[in-house]
């Protein structure tokens, strides 16, 4: 069953997710529209709203299903809470704030920005940072393991840090991908991540130098042939990995949901293709759900009028994402 959301977003979005509680069914979405959404997913109604100066380019949820921290544009990082409709300041960058992303294990707050800054926020402490590192290259994307932050850069490498010792960068490792990275994303085995990049391809790199050097590998994907045409490469905008088999889902400009398992190195399953580019998608928490942005991306310039945003939210079955065969077979 597919279900769209009411009230959605106005311009292309940014970032959904699925609050990572068990049980909830709470969905974030940011939008350059420069509001930051808040969904009840059961009902497909709008639960919230936060208002920015500007455009929105990710939020995630903190410690419950009620706060959130976003940040974009106007290049401040805030804590809203939608049940008492308070905001609050967490930290500032120099230029905007591209990723976000909560560490539960430390209750720490990352942001990464086009200040070619990565920082650390403590929730406790709003105000100065409790760490900022030099990226040398402006962020495209980022995500968080149990014990590591990894950034996707325009310098397309992958930079690896502790999440202990931020300051000291445990690997700068240029990207198997040739081409600019759009999404990066840790495993749930926290042992490889996946990145992809705009000439529908997708990387699957493993923090272990020598096991990275016999098992990673790439493959292409969101490539659509037309009859009479040549086949169009679509870039490949978002990846998110199933909570329960560890397959992951990817989402394309050329309005695509596919599935693969990463051992397996085989697609598991293919959503039948929306009117627009797939911007973000997310997993709920115990793999029942997929949440899907369907908004267009510019990758062909301005249309007029443009294509209508959509928030999409689809059951999937254990068929659609269990893996093809197990890590070990």
């Amino acid at each position: 069953m597919t279900m769209k959301l009411q009230q959605p977003p106005l311009d292309c979005i940014s970032r959904v997710r699925f609050a990572p509680f068990a049980g909830s069914t709470q969905l974030l979405a940011s939008s350059w529209d420069s509001h930051v959404r808040l969904y009840d997913a059961s009902s497909g109604k709008l639960t919230g709203v936060q208002k920015h100066p500007l455009a929105v380019l990710d939020c995630t949820f903190l410690q419950d299903s009620s706060r959130c921290v976003s940040g974009g544009l106007a290049r401040k990082l805030v804590v809203f809470d939608f049940r008492s409709q308070q905001e609050l300041l967490l930290g500032e960058h120099d230029e905007a704030i591209r990723c976000v992303e909560f560490h539960s294990h430390s209750q720490q707050v990352f942001s990464a920005s086009w200040d070619r800054t990565l920082r650390a926020w403590d929730l406790r402490q709003p105000g100065p940072s409790l760490a900022v590192v030099n990226l040398g290259t402006k962020a495209f994307c980022m995500d968080v393991g149990v014990d590591k932050v990894i950034v996707g850069g325009a310098d397309r490498c992958v930079h690896v840090f502790d999440t202990r010792r931020l300051g000291t960068l445990l690997e700068k490792r240029e990207s198997s991908l040739k081409h600019q990275i759009r999404s990066v994303k840790v495993g749930i085995d926290q042992k490889f991540f996946a990145s992809s990049s705009v000439e529908g391809r997708v990387a699957i790199e493993y923090f272990d130098p020598e096991e990275n050097l016999s098992s990673r590998y790439a493959f292409k994907c969101h490539r659509v042939r037309e009859a009479g045409c040549e086949e169009k490469v679509h870039p490949v905008n978002a990846i998110d990995f199933h909570p329960v088999h560890g397959t992951f889902a990817t989402g394309g400009s050329d309005g695509g949901v596919c599935v693969w398992d990463g051992y397996a190195k085989k697609r598991v399953w293919k959503l039948n293709p929306f009117h627009t580019s797939v911007s973000s998608l997310s997993f709920s928490a115990d793999g029942s759900q997929l949440a899907v942005a369907v908004s267009y991306t510019f990758d062909d310039g301005e249309r007029m009028p443009p294509p209508v945003p959509e928030l999409v939210v689809r059951q999937v079955t254990s068929s659609e994402v269990m893996a093809k065969v197990s890590k070990d077979a």
